[in-house]
């Protein structure tokens, strides 16, 4: 498993350019994809209900079951970043001309129509090479950095929860204990 470091994700989403047409999109769907771990096709999935109300962004993102894996719900808290990237993809599809009704995407593409899974990966390819990174910065690995950030602060049920795993076993990739988390967890026993 790959996880892009948020210095490596800093230094992508520093190309983007806000005055470019996509440009405020392309940073919102960074720090979106970043802290919420989801799925690509569920970023491609999203809409507007899904993350705001009359125009306010939720405190509590909902993945629907038709974009969901396996076809499976699940909500997400959404944290002051990933609500400010909402209230941006908002203001931005407001000031575009693009659809901001309830049942519109989230992220729309020049014609109008929904982002497709395909160009959310390749904007994320083209600015991991115009960043010179040599590893591989896709959405998934987003959603890894997300998991792995989580596993360091929660317990392992609620990375579960989150990430909207079926399997503990599929959560536990995201346990990274290093020598002094090894260490503190034998010095915290009890002399018998």
């Amino acid at each position: 498993m790959f996880v892009v470091t948020l210095d490596e994700v800093r230094s992508m989403a520093a190309l983007i350019d806000v005055r470019s047409p996509f440009g405020l999109r392309d940073k919102a769907l960074l720090a979106l994809a970043l802290h919420t771990g989801l799925r690509v096709s569920e970023l491609s999935g999203l809409n507007v209900s899904d993350v705001a109300h009359n125009g306010v962004p939720r405190s509590t993102m909902f993945v629907r079951a038709a974009v969901g894996k396996g076809h499976h719900s699940r909500s997400i808290p959404m944290n002051a970043i990933a609500r400010h990237a909402v209230a941006v993809l908002l203001h931005f599809n407001s000031k575009r001309g693009f659809d901001t009704s309830a049942d519109a995407p989230l992220f729309q593409n020049r014609f109008h129509r929904r982002l497709h899974v395909r160009a959310i990966e390749r904007i994320v390819a083209d600015l991991r090479k115009r960043a010179g990174l040599d590893v591989p910065a896709t959405p998934h690995s987003l959603r890894h950095a997300f998991g792995t950030r989580l596993a360091h602060t929660s317990n392992l049920r609620v990375v579960q929860k989150l990430l909207g795993h079926r399997r503990i076993t599929s959560t536990e990739i995201y346990m990274h204990p290093g020598a002094d988390e090894l260490r503190q967890a034998t010095d915290r026993l009890v002399q018998p």
